[in-house]
């Protein structure tokens, strides 16, 4: 009976948001754009807010440094402004997808490890293209390599929730799932 328990919190450890970029061999620069982007189910909360973190005090002295708060997490893929004093360079950094602003350490998903590379003003930037399917009519944003441009450009990077999106509309079925689990978990334990 521990290892249905075991299976079923690792069941709903799986139904969640996810990092899909940066991550392993997939980094940032110190120039940027740095793009998050992700996968989520319906049950996942609506809003999170990213979280640079490196355990290396040497390489980032102030751990935990916001990035973006209040996220619509419907969007799948953003920007991420650069914390304080800019961006670091070095190895063993990880994006945290966590609550909010105020609960960062109740995390929802976490990033695989990546470094963030100094770049010269003539390296290529990561930057996310607009790529779509001839069978689907659903547009994707992939990352591809540019040669920087001249020419400023500006993106609404705004993370609001919008009436339809505010953060507390998925949070009865997630709270739910996981309370339910949670009593089954503690029910089986104590039971044999």
């Amino acid at each position: 009976m521990r290892v249905l328990a075991a299976v079923l919190l690792s069941v709903s450890s799986v139904l969640a948001y996810q990092v899909t970029y940066p991550g392993g061999t997939q980094g940032w620069t110190t120039t940027g754009p740095n793009y998050l982007k992700w996968d989520r189910v319906s049950t996942d909360p609506l809003n999170f807010t990213a979280v640079l973190t490196n355990q290396n005090t040497a390489v980032m002295p102030l751990n935990n440094q916001v990035l973006n708060a209040l996220v619509d997490g419907t969007l799948g893929v953003i920007e991420c402004n650069p914390p304080s004093g800019g961006w670091p360079v070095g190895d063993g950094f990880r994006v945290n997808l966590a609550q909010d602003a105020q609960h960062l350490d109740s995390l929802l998903a976490q990033s695989d490890e990546f470094s963030i590379a100094a770049s010269s003003s003539t390296g290529s930037v990561m930057s996310m293209t607009s790529t779509q399917s001839a069978s689907s009519s659903n547009s994707a944003l992939t990352p591809s390599a540019t040669s920087p441009s001249t020419t400023p450009t500006s993106s609404d990077t705004s993370t609001s929730p919008t009436s339809s999106s505010a953060a507390l509309a998925g949070v009865d079925a997630k709270t739910g799932l996981l309370t339910a689990l949670a009593a089954l978990t503690a029910f089986i334990t104590t039971a044999f």
